[in-house]
């Protein structure tokens, strides 16, 4: 028994994938070792696994139907290490043929096969990338990937292209929208260590939705474990500017630390709508007003603890005598952090300052995510059940100061920001190889719900008249507001690929049809305090100069002091449902043994319900049904072994959301400016055309080259309307009537050992860099001109150029790794001005970032110690009025619309896994 139990000991598992030449899996292929009798047969993905003895070389024979056989050599598996192959095997010749070749050998090939055979054009990053970043969740990930670029840390920006024109998957669900403002989906939300890799689409295939023009971000979470883990992390970090710093705030609810607002709910006896408070007398609206929580505005003082982050995960996989596998994924992550900001706001009326003002800012973030995966996998058939749940709670207390010209005076704020959200996906998925022909079949069931509020979001402003030596208080921007937003998605799918023969070769055929329904509830509440009595002697005048954490005390709730006011409007609510439904043909054809055609066809049925009332009280309605036919093509020529050109040609297109149709108006006094939609707006059509060369010189490494035009009809900015004042500006959601943009993309990863000759010294470096420049032409109707004008500004959310770079080192014989990383965005257009009000666009200044990371593995590779620095440089965040015709930012005629600078974070973290 001793015996066996040593010779189990030294047993290592051999993991393993066999794909052909178009990256696709070939389940039921044969895996076996040399002098072995037994066969191991894959499973629906392709995957194998086999116990082998560790210090022995071993030969594995691959084979499959139709395929020609493949024999990998000197296969050795180690401790400590992976012990994971990928095998592709080349359509079967005229005559039969063995292949035999070396594990090191076949692991090059099958890497630079997995780069060059997409179905369209991507870009990406795998999970190793990942953890040699010092980004914490997938928002921070995505800037890292070719033409792409974040805005506030967490939407994602593709080819300099607004939120709105990309769309977001995770394990091949579509993701709903989780701001209420916005097209777009919040990616800090999914945390980096559940990440296996993320793909970027930037051409359209028929199976992928068609509402995209930038890309199509696809997140996979873990799967299957190749072995057992348990690893639990914790990192603290230190920000240049915060950390230790004086910090305040309101007081917290003891659950804000869970991310859950708990005593912030409006007062139960409040009536249910604003029809009915205003129907009661002044006595029973000074008891109601009474109900408020009167001890939300004393404000606390502590100090800005350390960023902290705490994650733990655990992995499994059960193996069968049946041959199925069940695999367990499970992982919690949470942090919490302090931040301050000193941020700088101005506004212009031509060279004049009109206001000027100094936000010191308190911002406390706390985010809790949990997510569980189990997957059953058997021969030639897998099923999933995926989940993520993130609970997240922000909040933003500042205290404003500064000068208003339009008003005459100096101005006071105080002001506290909450913000709950809570979001879950969870997903069935399947996939089955049928016995008959070959036909696979694909499908998922998906549920995402998303619920976000702001509860007591609440000003305190005073004014003080030029001349006087008193603040007064400003009862037009003393307000406390109420919204509460949930989305409901209810999503599903289903694919059948069926191989034919055609030209010779065998083809792939692959149908498919989608649905996502959603609906959407959206109201709000907003009130405010005035003096109760309706004459102004008879209010005591001394409470108007009080404090704020004194003047609406429950004292001062009475017959000669306060009331609360209601003034919700009849467009502070909508409720919304659309359907989507799709169907899809494609076929993936190969012509020769240098051409590859993806070419088919997706339609799809739109259908968008949305009701709210105008001002006066009428009903005010959307009602949308849409047809859209949108064919697309993605070509390929391998010129040889480690070039290609690709060619792609598609039409997508991007609709509204709820929130740019809806006539809400909301004025964010943070931003100070108002947004409210437009229930007119059009939907978007999109004509695209990719052309791009591809070098693959080796494992891992790629050098291409593209280009890329877009032509938009109707595109949908958000843009300044004319009921703006320069004291006081108000944007709406609005149509341009065409707009085309021109690209080019450079991308290099690069391994350095060829700089070495001889030498191994350098091959532990690698470089990678991408370069993408964009130019862009909007035409739009002149009501001042009454005619087409255009201009060669970008569309709106949209950059001119991104740049990213790094340096990696990583050794696998001293457990070093290290990663410099670099990125920069071009000047982005981020509000669209007015020339008829003669208010400048406003833009965001370019900026760049430096990130550096090391690490270092200890203890037989199970504890590591990582810290990282990030933005180092600490450049401004900073917006403003573009005055002159370029778009730089000159110092001399440009005027500062809002800057602050984030600070730099050091962190230090240890990592341990208890199961190596």
């Amino acid at each position: 028994m001793l015996l066996t139990l040593f010779a189990s000991a030294q047993t290592i598992r051999l993991n393993g994938r066999v794909i052909n030449s178009k990256n696709e899996a070939l389940p039921g292929a044969s895996v076996s070792v040399e002098g072995n009798a037994r066969t191991i047969v894959a499973d629906i993905e392709g995957r194998f696994s086999i116990n082998l003895e560790a210090g022995k070389k071993y030969s594995i024979k691959v084979s499959s139907a139709g395929y020609n056989t493949k024999v990998l050599d000197d296969l050795e598996v180690k401790r400590d290490e992976e012990n994971t192959i990928t095998v592709v095997l080349e359509n079967k010749t005229l005559d039969e043929v063995v292949v035999r070749t070396s594990v090191r050998r076949e692991s090059t090939s099958a890497l630079i096969n997995l780069q060059k055979n997409n179905t369209s054009l991507s870009s990406g990053l795998a999970a190793d990338f990942i953890k040699r970043t010092p980004d914490k969740n997938t928002g921070e990930i995505l800037k890292r990937v070719s033409g792409t670029s974040i805005q506030d840390n967490r939407f994602v920006i593709v080819r300099g292209l607004g939120d709105r024109y990309n769309a977001s998957f995770i394990n091949g669900a579509q993701l709903p929208s989780s701001e209420p403002d916005k097209r777009a989906f919040s990616f800090d939300v999914i945390p980096s260590n559940v990440v296996d890799n993320i793909i970027i689409n930037k051409t359209a295939t028929p199976d992928l939705t068609g509402e995209f023009a930038g890309g199509l971000v696809q997140v996979i979470t873990k799967d299957i474990p190749t072995k057992d883990f348990l690893t639990v992390g914790a990192s603290l970090g230190y920000n240049t500017i915060s950390t230790f710093k004086d910090f305040y705030s309101n007081k917290r609810s003891s659950t804000d630390w869970l991310g859950f607002q708990s005593d912030a709910k409006l007062p139960s006896i409040f009536p249910e709508n604003r029809g009915k408070y205003n129907g009661l007398s002044n006595a029973e609206k000074v008891e109601i007003t009474k109900g408020f929580r009167d001890d939300v505005y004393k404000q606390e003082q502590s100090n800005a603890a350390p960023i902290q982050t705490y994650n733990i995960s655990y992995g499994t996989a059960k193996r069968y005598n049946n041959g199925g596998q069940f695999g367990t994924v499970l992982s919690v992550i949470y942090r919490k952090a302090m931040n301050l900001y000193d941020v700088q706001r101005n506004q212009f009326e031509k060279l004049q300052l009109l206001t000027g003002f100094n936000d010191k800012q308190n911002k406390y973030n706390v985010t809790g995510a949990a997510m569980a995966n189990f997957t059953y996998v058997k021969g030639k058939h897998k099923i999933s059940f995926k989940n993520l749940f993130n609970q997240g709670y922000e909040n933003n207390y500042y205290q404003r100061s500064g000068v208003n010209t339009d008003r005459n005076g100096n101005i006071g704020l105080v002001s506290n920001i909450p913000s709950q959200r809570t979001f879950y996906t969870g997903i069935f998925e399947g996939s089955h190889q049928l016995p008959w022909k070959g036909i696979k079949v694909n499908w998922n069931a998906g549920y995402g719900y998303n619920n976000k509020r702001q509860e007591d979001l609440r000003t305190v402003a005073y004014l003080q008249p030029e001349g006087s030596s008193q603040f007064f208080w400003d009862q037009d921007d003393t307000r406390r507001f109420y919204s509460y937003l949930q989305d409901h998605n209810f999503s599903g799918s289903i694919s059948v690929t069926m191989p034919y023969k055609a030209f010779g070769e065998t083809q792939n055929l692959k149908v498919g049809g989608s649905s996502i329904v959603r609906f959407r509830d959206f109201k709000s509440r907003i009130f405010r305090y005035i003096e109760t009595p309706a004459d102004a002697d008879d209010f005591n005048s001394s409470y108007a100069t009080l404090p704020y954490d004194q003047i609406f005390s429950r004292d001062h709730i009475n017959m000669n002091g306060f009331k609360m006011d209601e003034f919700t409007n009849n467009t502070d609510k909508y409720w919304g449902t659309s359907a989507l439904n799709a169907g899809y043909i494609m076929s993936d054809n190969k012509l020769g043994d240098d051409w590859r055609l993806i070419v088919g066809a997706r339609l799809e049925y739109f259908r968008q319900f949305m009701t709210t009332k105008d001002l006066s009280g009428k009903r005010s309605l959307v009602d949308t049904e849409k047809y859209s036919v949108l064919p697309s093509m993605n070509l390929t020529y391998n010129i040889n072994n480690q070039n290609l050109v690709r060619l792609s040609a598609s039409q997508t297109v991007s609709r509204p959301e709820f929130r740019e149709l809806a006539n809400f108006s909301f004025f964010d006094y943070e931003a100070y400016y108002g947004i409210v939609g437009n229930k007119d707006l059009k939907m978007t059509d999109i004509y695209n055309v990719d052309l791009r060369y591809e070098i693959y010189p080796g494992a891992g490494e790629a050098i291409t080259l593209g280009g890329f035009f877009k032509r938009f009809v109707n595109p949908i900015e958000l843009t300044l309307n004319n009921e703006s004042t320069p004291a006081r500006r108000n944007y709406s959601y609005q149509n341009a009537k065409d707009a085309n943009t021109y690209g080019v993309e450079l991308e290099l990863r690069k391994n350095l050992k060829f700089l070495g000759g001889n030498s191994d010294l350098l091959s532990d470096f690698s470089l990678f860099a991408n370069f993408t420049y964009i130019f862009s032409e909007v035409s739009f109707n002149s009501e001042s001109a009454g005619k087409v004008t255009s201009s060669n500004r970008q569309i709106q959310g949209q950059s001119p150029y991104l740049i990213n770079g790094g340096l990696q080192y990583s050794s696998r014989s001293t457990g070093v790794n290290a990663t410099l990383l670099y990125n920069r965005v071009g000047n982005r257009l981020a509000l669209v001005g007015s020339d008829v009000l003669e208010m400048p666009h406003i833009y965001e200044n370019a900026r760049d970032v430096i990130d550096l990371q090391i690490s270092k593995k200890f203890a037989d590779n199970r504890l590591e110690l990582k810290l990282s620095y990030g933005d180092i440089l600490n450049q401004k965040v900073m917006f403003y009025e573009n005055v002159d015709s370029k778009k730089t930012y000159n110092k001399s005629v440009d005027r500062v619309f809002s800057v602050f600078k984030p600070g730099s974070t050091i962190s230090i973290g240890l990592t341990y896994d208890f199961l190596p």
